[in-house]
C-alpha cells in the first residue's frame, strides 16, 4: 500500500518547501500543481495522505475533491493535513475543513517537527485502514462462499418446489402411492412438513422429524396434532402456532424465526410456507420447506461486528497516534524550561523573593509533565512501571482532580484507612483507572447524586472472590448512587467496545483497560450492582510485604560525580540539547554535541576519549536504541543513558540508563553519576556482512 504523501501548495515555494521537511524524515512525495493532478495521484494508490494549503483551493477544485472524498469505499478515510493562515477567516477554515472530512488542521507557522509527527500519525492511520481493508476483504470471501452455498441451497429448494406443486396439485392421490416425488422430499436434508387446516400433520419427512425431535424431545407422528404433541410446552406451543396459524390461513410467506428448548438446543430457521389445495383448487392445509440458518446469521452477525469495531480501532488508533506525538513535542518544550528553571533555583536559592517564584514554575511544570504522562497513559505509550504504593496516599493526591472532572453535582467523599500496606501497580495507569471509574460514576447520576472513594485492607477467605485466592488485599472502591445495572448489562460491562452510552458519547473500552490492569497487578475488578441501587467498582490488590515507594521521587540535590569525563550528547532538537549540555556541563564535564546520529558516530570514530553517551530517544533516521547498538560495534565498553519523551520505547538494553523527559539536573546527574560508577557491560559485537 502506498506511504507517499500528495502534496498540493500551489503558492510560492510551499510545495517544495514543505517536500523537503518531509523527505528529510524519510517521507516519500508527490508535489502536485493543482486538484487534477493530486486526485489523478490517489486515483492509482500513487498517494496515502494528503497535505494541502488553504489557498489551493478555487472553487471548482474544491468540488473535485470532495468528489472523490465523497466516493472513497467504505474502509477507506482518506486523512487530509490542512495547512491555514495564523490570521485567517476562521469560519472558512473550519467549514474548509469539515468539507474534506478525516481533517487536521495546521496552523502556519509551526514546526517542522509538528508537521513530521502529524504526517507521520496519518500515515499510520491510512496503514490501518488498508488493513482494515484486508480484513475485509477476507470476511466479504467468506461472504461470497456463504452466498454461494444460499445459492446451491436455493437451487436445491427450486426443485423441490418444483416437486411440491406437483405434490400439491395432486396431493390426495400422492398419498396413496409411494412415488418418485416421496422420495426426493424423504430424501432431502430440508425439513418439510404437511398439515391440514387443524394442526394435524399429513406427512413430514425424516429429517424434520429427527429436528423436531432434538430440538423438543418429542418424535412428530403423522396424524397427530403439532400443537398436541408439545402441549406440556406452553411458551414453544404458542410460537408454533402463531406461525402456523398464518399459513393455514391461506397466507404464503418466507420467514426467519428462532424455535427449540434452551435446555436441549435454540436454532434459527428459515421457513416458507405454501399453501396446500387439493385437485378442485380448495384450501386443505399448508406445507413448509425449512432449513436452518443459524451459522449462516452469526456469520453475518459477525461481518457487521468485524467492520464496526475494525472502524472504533482505527478511530482510537489515530487518536492515540496524535495523542502520543502532541505529547512527544510537549515534553521536548518542557525540558529546557525544567533544566534552565533548576539552575536558577541553585543559583538564586538564597533570594527569598527569586526562590518563591521559581519553585512556583517548577511546581506548575512538575504538573504539566504529569498531565504529559496521563496524555501517554491514554495514547498507550506511557512506559509502565509497577513499583509499591500507598494507594490512599495515591487517592489523596488525585482528589481534587476528580471533584473538577464530574462537575458540582455529585457529592464527593473519599475515606482512607490509616496505616495501610503497600501494594505493587503502576500508580499513573491507577491514577486513570480511578478517574475513569469516577467518571462512569458521574454518568450514571446525571440528576445528581452521591460518590464514595474507600481504600482499606481487607482480608478474604478461599473462594470468597472468584480467581482471587485466599490473603490480605488492599480495596479500592468506587461506590455511585446511580441508575445502576441489570444482571445482563454485568455480564459485559467489561468486554472491549460494550457500552450502553449512545453514539459517539463513549469508546466502551474504559471498564476493559481497568480489568485488564487489576488483571495484570495480581488482583480483581469487582462490579456489585443493580438497577436503581448503585454501582461499587472495587480494585482488589494483593498486599505487598516491604515498604511502599514515595509517589513523587524527584530530588532537587545535585548528587556528585565520581569524575569528570567526555561526553557525546546526541540530540535533534536544539532547545533541548543545549539545556542538557548546559547541565552536564556545570556537573563538570567536557561535553560534544551532535545534532543527529550520523554525526555522533562520526565523532566517536574521532574521538576515542568519549567515555558515556547520552542520546534522545526519536530522531530522524534513527532512534536512540539503535544509535547506541551502533556506537558499541565501534566501542564495545561505552556507556549509554537513552532519553525519551515518547513514553514507550522498543525493549530496554543492558547497560542502559533511562531518563524520560522533562527532567532535572539532579535526575540527569543521578544517572550519569551511576553509569560513571557502574562496571563496564560488554556486549556481543554485531558484525555486518561485509566483516565477516
Amino acid at each position: 500500500m502506498p506511504q507517499t504523501i500528495g502534496i498540493l501548495a500551489p503558492a510560492g515555494r510551499d510545495s517544495s518547501v514543505l517536500a523537503d521537511i518531509l523527505r528529510k524524515s524519510l517521507m516519500d512525495c508527490i508535489e502536485c500543481s493543482d486538484a487534477q493532478e493530486l486526485i489523478h495521484a490517489l486515483d492509482h494508490r500513487r498517494a496515502g495522505v494528503v497535505i494541502v494549503t488553504e489557498e489551493a483551493f478555487g472553487r471548482s477544485e474544491l468540488e473535485a475533491l470532495i468528489d472523490w472524498l465523497k466516493n472513497q469505499p467504505p474502509w477507506s478515510d482518506l486523512p487530509v493535513l490542512l495547512l491555514t493562515k495564523r490570521n485567517g477567516n476562521a469560519v472558512l477554515q473550519a467549514n474548509l475543513a469539515a468539507s474534506l472530512g478525516n481533517t487536521t488542521i495546521l496552523e502556519r507557522p509551526f514546526y517542522p517537527g509538528t508537521l513530521v509527527s502529524a504526517a507521520r500519525s496519518a500515515l499510520r492511520a491510512r496503514e490501518r485502514q488498508h488493513e482494515a481493508e484486508n480484513f475485509i476483504a477476507q470476511l466479504a470471501a467468506r461472504e461470497r462462499e456463504l452466498s454461494e452455498e444460499r445459492r446451491r441451497l436455493a437451487r436445491s429448494e427450486g426443485r423441490l418446489r418444483e416437486a411440491n406443486e406437483k405434490l400439491g396439485q395432486r396431493f390426495a392421490e400422492a398419498l396413496a402411492e409411494k412415488g418418485v416425488l416421496a422420495d426426493i422430499v424423504e430424501g432431502t436434508d430440508a425439513f418439510v412438513q404437511v398439515a391440514d387446516v387443524n394442526f394435524r400433520w399429513l406427512a413430514i419427512n425424516r429429517a424434520s422429524r429427527d429436528e423436531f425431535e432434538r430440538i423438543f424431545g418429542v418424535r412428530p407422528e403423522v396424524g397427530q396434532s403439532m400443537l398436541d404433541a408439545i402441549a406440556h410446552m406452553p411458551e414453544h406451543r404458542e410460537a408454533v402456532r402463531e406461525v402456523w396459524s398464518r399459513a393455514l390461513a391461506g397466507e404464503e410467506f418466507t420467514e426467519i424465526g428462532e424455535f427449540g428448548d434452551s435446555e436441549r438446543d435454540r436454532r434459527f430457521y428459515e421457513m416458507k410456507f405454501n399453501t396446500l389445495r387439493d385437485a378442485r383448487g380448495k384450501r386443505i392445509g399448508a406445507y413448509q420447506f425449512v432449513y436452518d440458518v443459524t451459522d449462516r446469521l452469526r456469520d453475518q452477525e459477525k461481518l457487521a461486528e468485524a467492520q464496526t469495531k475494525m472502524h472504533e480501532m482505527a478511530k482510537l488508533e489515530t487518536l492515540g497516534q496524535l495523542t502520543g506525538g502532541v505529547a512527544h513535542d510537549f515534553n521536548n518544550l518542557l525540558t529546557p524550561i525544567v533544566g534552565a528553571l533548576d539552575m536558577l533555583h541553585r543559583k538564586y536559592g538564597e533570594d527569598a523573593r527569586a526562590r518563591r517564584l521559581i519553585t512556583g514554575a517548577l511546581d506548575a511544570s512538575q504538573r504539566a509533565a504529569t498531565l504529559v504522562q496521563r496524555l501517554l497513559s491514554f495514547a498507550r505509550r506511557q512506559h509502565l512501571e509497577t513499583r509499591a504504593i500507598n494507594v490512599g496516599e495515591l487517592v489523596r493526591g488525585v482528589e481534587d482532580l476528580i471533584r473538577r472532572s464530574i462537575g458540582p453535582h455529585v457529592d464527593v467523599v473519599v475515606k482512607v484507612e490509616e496505616g495501610l500496606p503497600a501494594a505493587k501497580i503502576d500508580p499513573n495507569q491507577l491514577e486513570l483507572a480511578l478517574l475513569n471509574l469516577a467518571v462512569n460514576a458521574s454518568d450514571a447520576m446525571s440528576g445528581g447524586g452521591s460518590l464514595r472513594i474507600e481504600v482499606g485492607r481487607r482480608p478474604l477467605a478461599e473462594g470468597e472472590i472468584a480467581d482471587l485466592p485466599a490473603g490480605s488485599y488492599v480495596r479500592l472502591a468506587v461506590i455511585d448512587t446511580g441508575t445502576g445495572m441489570d444482571e445482563a448489562t454485568m455480564q459485559r460491562a467489561i468486554e472491549p467496545f460494550f457500552t450502553t452510552k449512545g453514539p459517539g458519547e463513549g469508546t466502551g473500552l474504559g471498564l476493559s483497560m481497568v480489568h485488564g490492569l487489576a488483571a495484570q497487578s495480581g488482583g480483581k475488578l469487582q462490579l456489585v450492582s443493580s438497577p436503581g441501587s448503585g454501582t461499587t467498582a472495587a480494585i482488589w490488590l494483593p498486599v505487598f510485604e516491604g515498604a511502599a515507594d514515595p509517589l513523587s521521587a524527584l530530588q532537587a540535590d545535585v548528587p556528585p560525580q565520581p569524575r569528570s569525563t567526555v561526553i557525546l550528547l546526541v540530540d535533534d532538537e536544539e532547545l533541548v540539547r543545549r539545556a542538557t549540555a548546559d547541565m552536564l556541563r556545570e556537573m563538570g564535564h567536557e561535553v560534544i554535541e551532535a545534532t543527529s546520529p550520523t554525526a555522533a558516530l562520526k565523532l566517536l570514530e574521532e574521538r576515542s576519549d568519549v567515555e558515556l553517551i547520552v542520546t534522545d530517544y526519536l530522531m530522524p533516521g534513527m532512534r536512540g536504541n539503535e544509535l547506541i547498538e551502533k556506537a558499541r560495534e565501534l566501542r564495545c565498553d561505552l556507556k549509554a543513558v537513552l532519553i525519551t519523551g515518547y513514553g514507550r520505547i522498543a525493549a530496554d538494553q543492558p547497560g542502559v540508563a533511562r531518563l524520560s523527559k522533562p527532567f532535572r539536573a539532579s535526575d540527569l546527574a543521578r544517572e550519569v553519576a551511576r553509569m560513571l560508577s557502574a562496571e563496564v557491560v560488554q556486549l556481543p559485537v554485531r558484525r555486518h556482512k561485509r566483516d565477516s
